[in-house]
């Protein structure tokens, strides 16, 4: 089955792409079906932003579509420059990649060098039965300061976030060493997949 995925981000196509390998879903972009749709994502919640961009894509092309936004949470960070929804955007202004990296490393530095933090994504499926959404709060990472020299695959913070397991930096780790960590976020957006995509198709099973 075709699953849209409404983002042009590599690295987050990637991820779901390991994260669904089990399952009869054929991941596929904007980019391969030749459109772009500019969507603001002025939602309160993960979930909000989502769904504007899933149902933008939907109403585009009438494939089943997901989309996804998250915030992210750092322990430590003072409540007013917690980033939240505004992982890219501060003080009004979108960061590069180059300035995000900069601008991270330097809130990590001022709380120690090192910090934990997670991600909580909301995830928007639109299909020809309805909508589907649901919330994940994911595994927590380390931030550090210092970086990897190892450029980054469309998340530009994966220069700086290492596994808590492997002692590893996200940019030196393969598909195989993530899908090691059975991640929360692969087990969770694959059930709901499972749940609200696959479920009316009795033909469509787990490989």
């Amino acid at each position: 089955m075709k699953l849209l995925y409404a983002t042009n981000n590599i690295s987050k196509v990637r991820n779901m792409r390991r994260s669904l390998a089990e399952l009869p879903i054929e991941i596929i972009t904007p980019k391969e079906l030749g459109i772009k749709i500019d969507v603001v994502e002025d939602g309160k919640t993960a979930i909000e932003n989502a769904i504007k961009k899933a149902q933008a894509y939907y109403d585009k092309t009438k494939l089943p579509t997901i989309a996804g936004d998250s915030g992210l949470f750092i322990e430590g960070v003072p409540d007013d420059k917690q980033p939240g929804l505004f992982v890219r955007r501060v003080n009004g202004k979108t960061l590069t990649d180059d300035e995000m990296i900069e601008y991270y490393t330097k809130l990590i530095a001022s709380i120690g060098g090192k910090s934990t933090g997670y991600y909580v994504t909301g995830l928007a499926l639109i299909t020809e039965q309805g909508l589907f959404t649901t919330e994940i709060n994911e595994d927590k990472f380390i931030l550090s300061s210092t970086i990897s020299n190892n450029n980054h695959h469309g998340n530009p913070l994966d220069v700086m976030i290492i596994d808590p397991i492997s002692q590893k930096f996200y940019t030196y780790m393969t598909d195989k060493d993530f899908k090691s960590l059975e991640l929360i976020f692969d087990k969770e957006c694959a059930t709901f997949l499972e749940k609200n995509l696959l479920n009316n198709d009795k033909t469509l099973q787990r490989k």
